[in-house]
């Protein structure tokens, strides 16, 4: 007999996860600590807001949520679907999806979002079957650049965060809350706004579109980092980040969401 709990303990949820993503097209390479630091803190994950489904004592399957307020609305963002692959083609992902719908309504949650990677067709037919559809693509680029130049004009977080809220694209994994707990710095560049840290562009704040490629490639001069990486939404930013000499990862994902 199936049942679904809601905020399970960390280890529970680590090892359901680890064993429902142990044949994952891409290898997670997951321990209690990547979990924690990964999973759950730099992506936005929260336990008390996902659920386990369970085999008797057994969990066999996690439905991995995170809360946050966009723009104005409240949006409960999947962070990962697992199943133990003995427990797959049971109804099990459907029982998960009905329990957080259900459980996203009396939150007055505004949409589900989740973000799947292209090719994964299984996981894509499932969500569709839901109700969700994708509303986005999001790439990946990575760019080396060994030697500073001139350093950028450092700004402070109020600076940036006035600019960043009136901004058009919004990448989870990479917002203002992100930022924070990675302890971004933030520049000025010819009237556009950086924020950076650890090696990856969290965002570019610009009104001129056409001007992304170029304001990050510069950045990339500038900033004492070695190699950078940037994700965008924008496919018109993915050709010209491409024409300025960033190299495109091969794992691309749509991003996915449902109003309810």
């Amino acid at each position: 007999m199936i049942h679904i709990k809601r905020a399970p303990d960390t280890e529970t949820a680590f090892l359901v996860m680890k064993e429902g993503f142990s044949d994952y097209m891409i290898p997670l390479g997951l321990s209690l600590e990547v979990f924690q630091e990964r999973i759950l803190k730099r992506d936005g994950n929260q336990l008390e807001h996902s659920f386990i489904a369970y085999h008797g004592e057994r969990p066999v399957a996690i439905w991995l949520n995170g809360l946050k307020t966009i723009k104005k609305k409240t949006v409960m963002r999947c962070g990962g679907l697992g199943v133990d692959p003995q427990y797959r083609r049971l109804g099990i992902a459907k029982a998960l999806y009905e329990a957080q719908l259900s459980y996203a309504k009396s939150l007055n949650v505004d949409c589900l979002m989740l973000e799947v990677i292209q090719g994964n067709e299984p996981a894509i037919s499932l969500y569709q079957k839901f109700g969700y559809r994708t509303v986005d693509e999001l790439g990946y680029f990575l760019r080396e650049e060994p030697d500073q130049t001139e350093p950028l004009i450092e700004i402070d977080a109020v600076a940036f965060e006035r600019r960043y809220i009136q901004q058009g694209e919004y990448i989870w994994q990479q917002d203002q809350t992100v930022m924070k707990q990675a302890q971004a710095q933030y520049f000025e560049l010819d009237g556009a706004f950086i924020a950076t840290a650890h090696e990856s562009i969290f965002a570019i704040v610009t009104e001129e579109e056409e001007e992304v490629a170029r304001i990050a490639t510069e950045a990339t001069r500038r900033l004492t980092g070695t190699r950078y990486q940037l994700q965008s939404t924008n496919q018109q930013v993915w050709k010209d980040l491409r024409q300025a000499g960033w190299k495109q990862r091969e794992l691309k994902q749509f991003v996915m969401s449902q109003t309810i």
